[in-house]
């Protein structure tokens, strides 16, 4: 029988099996979370990766970055960010790019200018006749901007100084996602660069750090220390009752949400109103109203039940992989593709991935053993 190395705090901390917990409960660390002390599973991967020693470089990084931080939230882009950690394994190199939180392809973010520019035309006082037609020019098949404008229009109502200000403020907000948002050839360099729309360094070390990114830092603060963003925020703070929800609404508007676009449309129709309509569960309303789809956008988002099934389904196949049975499914033979041979290494590292996986749960799907 192989005697057990020990196990304590010092050794944990100086282990590279202790670098991948970023927004699970381990992530308190070892003298706040009880729970980590005492995983069995997280005490032989510890012992795994020992008798490796000296681990190497490759797959520290993938430790570090790949597994490390995977989105910890539903991300639009699912299941591939999931995937890639997979191949980052199975080929013995790091990712170049770690597709994370706050990441956003080119497609998503010309989606998104496309129902900017519909605010800013109506901003600027523009008929929805107008808007649809240059809209239409840009070759995006998928959507009537004739209907979407029309529709926009009608939801938006007559001009009032709040409505400007909400819609203000909500552009900048979205133009800063575009800009800041970062994919494997867009470094913050792409979008909006005749705009100052806040610092793309972020501060280049707050308390978030990056996401697997080390060049790009969290972005989500920045935008907020504009000088413009303030003067607005401060005059909605005098004119708008429910601005303090408006306000929530607004600096989580993430692009790199599953449905960011969904969002922005239910935001759009309490400008509308001029007041909170709209039930969310971060801030749930009794009555709220059923927002109709004008934005014509429902072609974005991805099911939460299939999510919770995928998840469950690429769970089993990482156990099944790492225990040496056969595959049972379309799902986890890709798994089996993507990891290829089990080699002591890859074994360790699927091992912290699946128990990463397991204690991150992006859509609440998982029952921990």
């Amino acid at each position: 029988m192989t005697e057990k190395m020990p196990w304590f705090r010092e050794a944990y901390l100086d282990s590279i099996s202790s670098r991948c917990w970023a927004y699970t409960p381990y992530d308190q660390g070892w003298d706040r979370c009880p729970e980590l002390q005492c995983d069995k599973a997280l005490r032989c991967l510890f012992e795994q990766e020992k008798r490796l020693e000296p681990v190497p470089r490759w797959a520290q990084d993938i430790v570090e970055r790949s597994i490390n931080f995977p989105p910890f939230c539903p991300h639009w882009a699912f299941p591939s960010p999931y995937l890639d950690v997979l191949d980052a394994i199975g080929k013995q190199t790091p990712q170049t790019f770690v597709h994370g939180c706050y990441t956003a392809s080119r497609e998503r973010k010309e989606r998104m200018l496309d129902y900017v520019f519909c605010l800013d035309a109506w901003l600027a006082g523009a008929v929805p006749r107008q808007a649809a037609l240059e809209l239409s020019m840009r070759g995006n098949a998928d959507i009537n901007w004739q209907q979407v404008c029309a529709a926009l229009w009608e939801v938006l109502g007559e001009r009032s100084e709040l409505k400007e200000l909400l819609l203000r403020r909500i552009v900048h907000r979205q133009r800063w996602w575009i800009k800041s948002l970062v994919w494997d050839d867009d470094h913050r360099n792409l979008y909006c660069r005749d705009q100052f729309l806040g610092d793309t360094q972020c501060g280049g070390g707050n308390e978030q750090g990056h996401y697997g990114n080390p060049r790009f830092y969290d972005p989500y603060f920045a935008e907020l220390q504009v000088p413009e963003v303030q003067q607005i925020e401060r005059r909605l703070s005098e004119i708008c009752p429910d601005w303090s929800w408006f306000q929530s609404f607004i600096h989580d508007s993430w692009l790199c949400a599953p449905k960011a676009f969904r969002f922005i449309e239910r935001l759009l129709w309490c400008v509308g109103k001029e007041k909170r309509a709209v039930s969310l569960p971060s801030h749930p309303l009794e009555n709220g109203d059923i927002v109709p789809g004008f934005l014509q956008c429902e072609d974005t988002y991805s099911s939460i039940a299939g999510g919770k099934e995928w998840v469950r389904d690429f769970i089993v196949g990482m156990r099944l992989w790492v225990s040496g049975c056969r595959p049972n499914s379309a799902l986890i033979c890709d798994v089996y593709q993507r990891l290829a041979e089990r080699t002591p290494i890859k074994l360790w590292l699927v091992g912290l991935y699946l128990r990463k996986i397991e204690l991150l749960d992006p859509f609440g799907a998982v029952e921990l053993t």
